[in-house]
């Protein structure tokens, strides 16, 4: 059993820069370990903050709100770290309390393990240049084709769509990020991507890949998810998410019930410490990967509200933009 408390003063004080005096607020739940929020807190208390723990239920899907006394002790924090089962990175929530100056750092599906080893060992500073070329290039971007080894072939836009950063710093107002994890990611134009996404790493909820998944998409939406037991896992997780798309929506026009299968997000990570272990904040910013999402992306500039947010992570991208090879076979290109 290893000691948290060095990882947990990383976060406290390298990562997210508490000060004396500031309100931090640890969200965390039953599929938790309790002495990482233990941990967490005691950092927190020898940074000289004000120290809350609330323990809560897991949520259902990742990106669902938290409960209403969650939702408003963020908005009275200063930081907000967030270890809980499923992501809060993409609720509502988060983009309040962010609004109101918040800071605040998902640690979802986080484990004993990786507050000692992998991820959190990364040198922050040292990846920010190379955080900074991808979001660059992400920024001035339009066409994006993607291709990978196991069978991943997809083209999509990101035209006139900004791109958002994990750079493992989270220490001015309102800053949202999700640690371990180091990334750039985007929200492509929805109706525009087009290919084969194979999984063969990882995601949400589901862990490590035993078989690859096959993904269809068409015009921006999975249309066939196959590959034997994982599919059908993500089929179902889908399937319970579309019958509220239509409500969470709230009477949008534009299929609802297909919300949850759209392409929300397109990211690369960054981190050369991480690993992929099938926890999905450490798998998403492992630096020889990448990662679409379906589901919900309006808190990250895009159109497509959802119940859901599902990150799927696949190994060895190659990434072309515009033309111009950024990334291949998972390594960044030569400047």
């Amino acid at each position: 059993m290893c000691n948290l408390l060095p990882g947990a003063r990383k976060i406290v004080q390298m990562c997210m820069a508490v000060q004396p005096g500031e309100r931090l607020l640890i969200v965390t739940d039953s599929g938790i370990s309790p002495r990482i929020a233990q941990a967490l807190a005691e950092a927190g208390r020898q940074a000289g903050a004000s120290v809350t723990v609330l323990t809560t239920a897991p949520l259902q899907h990742p990106g669902d709100a938290p409960p209403p006394e969650v939702a408003t002790a963020m908005l009275e924090a200063d930081v907000i770290l967030a270890p809980t089962s499923r992501t809060l990175y993409h609720s509502g929530a988060a983009l309040a309390a962010c609004g109101n100056g918040a800071r605040l750092l998902a640690l979802t599906e986080l484990t004993e393990d990786a507050m000692c080893v992998g991820g959190i060992e990364a040198d922050f500073a040292a990846l920010q240049p190379r955080v900074e070329r991808v979001r660059a290039a992400f920024e001035v971007g339009r066409r994006v084709r993607v291709t990978a080894p196991g069978g991943t072939d997809l083209t999509l836009s990101i035209a006139e769509r900004q791109p958002h950063v994990c750079s493992g710093l989270c220490r001015l107002p309102g800053q949202r990020m999700g640690f371990p994890d180091v990334e750039v990611f985007i929200a492509p134009i929805e109706a525009e991507t087009c290919g084969i996404l194979v999984i063969d790493a990882s995601a949400t909820g589901i862990g490590l890949m035993d078989a690859p998944v096959r993904i269809t998409v068409e015009k921006g939406v999975a249309t066939a998810i196959e590959g034997g037991q994982k599919a059908a896992e993500i089929r179902e997780i889908l399937a319970r998410t579309e019958d509220k798309s239509a409500r969470y929506c709230c009477g949008a026009s534009s299929r609802p019930a297909k919300r949850a299968r759209t392409v929300a997000e397109f990211a690369l990570g960054l981190n050369d410490c991480a690993r992929v272990i099938g926890n999905i904040i450490e798998d998403e910013g492992t630096y020889g990967t990448g990662h679409f999402a379906l589901g919900n992306n309006i808190f990250f500039g895009g159109k497509n509200p959802a119940p859901i947010h599902f990150d799927m992570v696949y190994w060895k991208p190659t990434v072309e933009i515009d033309g111009a090879i950024l990334m291949r076979n998972g390594a960044l290109s030569e400047p």
